[in-house]
């Protein structure tokens, strides 16, 4: 039987990149990490639980190391929806969409 056909429409980098997940920015932060990542979408683990469809923003950490020509980390503010929610024993797993998103500037924000 063959293998079933991936739903994703962009290929997805295993990058390991941190990231704030917010329900309001009022809200307190939620740190994760991504495993893996794609021009429209990643995957994080959260010891949170979150609602299938729920809208965050959160930023994304892009360390320097990763960009030609940046002396410092770059962060973007994105807007995303939840789009899967997997229970594992790290917690919960969440495939999020991004909807749009925004460079920041370095000053922004401190992400240590």
């Amino acid at each position: 039987m063959p293998a079933p056909a991936d739903r994703r429409r962009r290929d997805r980098v295993a990058l390991h990149w941190r990231v704030r997940l917010f329900r309001s920015f009022q809200s307190v932060a939620i740190e994760t990490v991504t495993e893996d990542l794609s021009s429209i979408g990643f995957y994080c683990t959260s010891q949170e639980p979150f609602e299938l469809g729920e809208t965050l923003q959160c930023i994304i950490v892009i360390p320097a190391d990763t960009l030609d020509g940046f002396d410092s980390q770059v962060s973007l503010e994105c807007h995303v929806t939840v789009v899967r929610i997997e229970n594992n024993s790290n917690g919960y797993g969440l495939g999020c969409h991004i909807e749009y998103y925004d460079l920041l500037p370095t000053s922004a924000v401190a992400i240590q």
